[in-house]
């Protein structure tokens, strides 16, 4: 019993080892699937590189330091596949013994120069304009060193560097890390100009935690992906620097493997016809800048969660899909619907289902509400819609029709054409949908050109006639406002005006009151709803307020984990809930009376 017992622990703790192994090689995989054939390939060379720099000198097939005068410019051949050079050193055997000075010496004085720059860049950043007079002080001293340091050219500084101090490895380290450092300065500097102004900085302050903990413990770590990727590339830079000093005789002294120095020592070669001694050095080096460049760009995409290359109408393995969906997603769309949604299911790359089986039919001027708790898939629903789905989703299954045309077979021109004047979206937020840089009336005026022949005269008059129409007086002043200038009911005023200037047949509506107070949403929802009426528009509006959804909508549904779980008129839904979640959310809403239709108001005009 006892060997039975220790067997079993055993095949359990192997069992157990293998699923916690199974998401790391997944994850993996998933980071690998993100790159393309290219960023592939230049990963593969950064590997290779890495590795030749760890041990390089020891698999050269010749010693890379010791001089042969009987082998001195030899032309390539079977013994030696890319020459030798002056001394009579094998070239290939330099080759792959240099990148260990050039890169380590690059990789150690980047690391230097993020060392000194990361922490200053802090301070500079986080107390630039503060109260604190010592500490602005020190911030403005700290940027016009900086720009007394960067006033030099970067070379002729290093230059003078290692001439003072002498040459040599690390006196060459230390002359990169200096001239490099105020990159990751400026760098980090910016990324805290604008950490700093976020909530969660303000919430740490108010727990107490000091004014450095903040830059240090909560800032610095969410520049860091910012800051890697110029590491990269400032890495690159630095092999690049590195070898332009010891070309002129001011780095790494032969007879070290240095790429630099063997461009040097080849050049005056390349007259008399020996020219493998530096062509072979110089595309070494091109190919190293270039590759730790690339990989700037790689490791920005490694670090975006969502950042994945989607097809925009292509669809998974009709597998995966259940019969009872298939045939569901294959149903044509409802007669005279405006919108018909089938069977229609979106995902994430390797996580569950978002949307599941997601159907129904929206008619000419009706309004259905889509409800549910937090992460039910309100927003994802909307913009499933709109065919705007982020990096890392796609549509697994299901059409989405309008007017009979299905949106995902559309191509991206007449897509654009259907989104900007048929079909168009009210997102949370209004102030953010709008330029800060600008105007109003410039942004108004640039949406109607875009799908209307006018001149930009015409399409101002539009503009304004428009914001008349939705109860901004004074037209002319506020189009010439930039949105910092509009209160939040105003930009959402405006935001709506955008929307309904080409009377468009659908508007899908997100959460359209977010962040305005109960009586500025009163004045948006009645104005929506009056100019919907008056144009005969169809709304799908995706709340988390039962309360507008009992005012204004016509149906409801109620989302859950990607399911509708319930749906039909907003009386029977709310009077008499089926589902669990369709409670809670009544329960939560404390709702008094259900009316039995939308309410509208037309005391005043639209305006087209």
């Amino acid at each position: 019993m006892s060997a039975r017992k220790v067997d079993d622990d055993r095949r359990q703790q192997h069992s157990s080892a293998s699923v916690a192994r199974h998401p790391a090689h997944r994850s993996v995989i998933g980071l690998w699937s993100r790159l393309s054939r290219f960023d592939r390939a230049v990963l593969v060379v950064f590997v290779l590189i890495l590795i030749i720099a760890a041990i390089g000198p020891f698999v050269a097939p010749y010693p890379p330091t010791v001089a042969d005068p009987l082998q001195r410019l030899v032309s390539p051949n079977g013994a030696h596949p890319f020459g030798t050079d002056e001394n009579g050193i094998d070239v290939l055997s330099r080759l792959i013994a240099a990148p260990r000075t050039d890169v380590l010496i690059a990789v150690i004085a980047t690391t230097l120069s993020v060392a000194i720059g990361a922490p200053l860049g802090v301070v500079a950043g986080y107390f630039e304009g503060a109260d604190r007079r010592a500490m602005r002080w020190i911030s403005e001293g700290t940027l016009r060193l900086l720009d007394v340091i960067q006033a030099f050219p970067v070379f002729i500084l290093a230059m003078v560097l290692v001439a003072i101090h002498g040459t040599g490895p690390v006196n060459v380290v230390f002359a990169v890390a200096f001239v490099n450092f105020p990159v990751f300065l400026r760098l980090v500097r910016s990324e805290m100009l604008s950490l700093r102004e976020h909530l969660y900085a303000e919430a740490a302050v108010a727990l107490g935690n000091s004014e450095l903990g903040v830059g240090f413990k909560h800032l610095l770590p969410n520049a860091w992906p910012t800051v890697l990727v110029q590491v990269s590339v400032t890495i690159g830079f630095a092999v690049l620097l590195t070898a332009g000093l010891s070309f002129v005789g001011a780095g790494v002294s032969p007879p070290t493997p240095e790429l630099g120095a063997m461009i040097a020592s080849g050049a005056k070669f390349m007259i008399t016809g020996q020219w493998w001694v530096a062509m072979f050095p110089g595309l070494l080096l091109g190919l190293i800048v270039f590759t730790f460049a690339a990989m700037g760009d790689i490791v920005g995409k490694l670090m975006e969660p969502g950042q994945r290359a989607i097809p925009s109408r292509r669809l998974l393995s009709n597998a995966r899909i259940a019969p009872a969906a298939q045939a569901e997603a294959a149903a044509p769309s409802a007669q005279d619907a405006v919108l018909s949604v089938r069977g229609l299911a979106i995902e994430a790359s390797g996580r569950p289902p978002i949307l599941d089986g997601v159907s129904f039919d929206l008619m000419p001027g009706e309004i259905l509400g889509v409800v549910g708790l937090p992460g039910s898939g309100k927003s994802i629903l909307v913009r499933a819609i709109l065919r705007l789905l982020g990096h890392g989703l796609q549509r697994r299954a299901g059409h989405v029709f309008f007017r009979g045309k299905d949106l995902a077979e559309l191509d991206e021109k007449t897509l654009r054409a259907i989104r900007g004047c048929e079909i168009l979206p009210l997102l949370p937020n209004a102030k953010s949908q709008l330029n800060p840089l600008v105007r109003v009336g410039d942004l108004m005026v640039a949406h109607i050109r875009a799908h209307n022949r006018c001149s930009r005269r015409e399409a101002h008059a539009r503009a304004a006639r428009m914001l008349g129409a939705i109860g901004i007086g004074d037209a002319e002043h506020w189009l010439a406002a930039y949105p910092h200038e509009l209160s939040g009911g105003m930009a959402q005023r405006v935001c709506l005006a955008i929307a309904l200037v080409h009377r468009p047949p659908l508007i899908i509506a997100d959460e359209p009151t977010a962040g305005l107070d109960v009586t500025v949403q009163r004045q948006v929802l009645d104005l929506m709803i009056e100019l919907c009426h008056q144009s005969g528009a169809a709304q799908v509006l995706a709340t988390r307020e039962l309360g507008i959804v009992a005012h204004y909508c016509h149906r409801v549904a109620v989302l859950d984990e990607g399911l509708i779980v319930e749906m039909g008129s907003v009386r029977d839904v709310l009077l008499a809930p089926r589902h669990a979640v369709t409670r809670r959310l009544i329960a939560a809403a404390d709702l008094r009376a259900v009316s039995t239709a939308p309410t509208t108001n037309t005391s005043s005009k639209m305006v087209p």
